[in-house]
């Protein structure tokens, strides 16, 4: 329970951190975006690394500072944990938009990922 409030405490801090000091001079744009992450070094030997997946979900990891001196192969799983988050997003997204057609024309005969016709049941 105290590592869930810790990183929902962190998600708050750079969420308002970020409000403060991540928009433009004129207000404009995203505090939060792509690129935001951010790096708490506790004074156990724990370090909470914190970087957005999408616009609504962020990943927060508590890693011990010895694994965290590996960052590089951190950021390389992570980026494959967000490409694949973001697939299963636009594979459901694409599932609604292939829905809301064939209700719309339902002569419409549905195709599998791989472009072939699929057996209306």
């Amino acid at each position: 329970m105290q590592s869930y409030e810790l990183c929902c405490d962190m998600i708050d801090v750079v969420i308002d951190v970020s409000c403060i000091y991540g928009l433009k001079e004129d207000g404009s744009g995203s505090a939060y975006d792509k690129e935001s992450m951010a790096i708490i070094k506790l004074n156990n030997t724990t370090v909470l690394y914190l970087k957005e997946v999408t616009k609504f979900l962020a990943l927060v990891c508590i890693l011990r500072e010895e694994s965290f001196e590996r960052k590089g192969l951190i950021d390389y799983n992570f980026h494959c944990f967000r490409k694949a988050t973001h697939e299963v997003f636009e594979v459901g997204v694409n599932s609604q938009r292939i829905g809301s057609l064939q209700e719309i024309t339902p002569n419409l005969k549905a195709v599998t990922h791989n472009g072939t016709p699929r057996n209306a049941v």
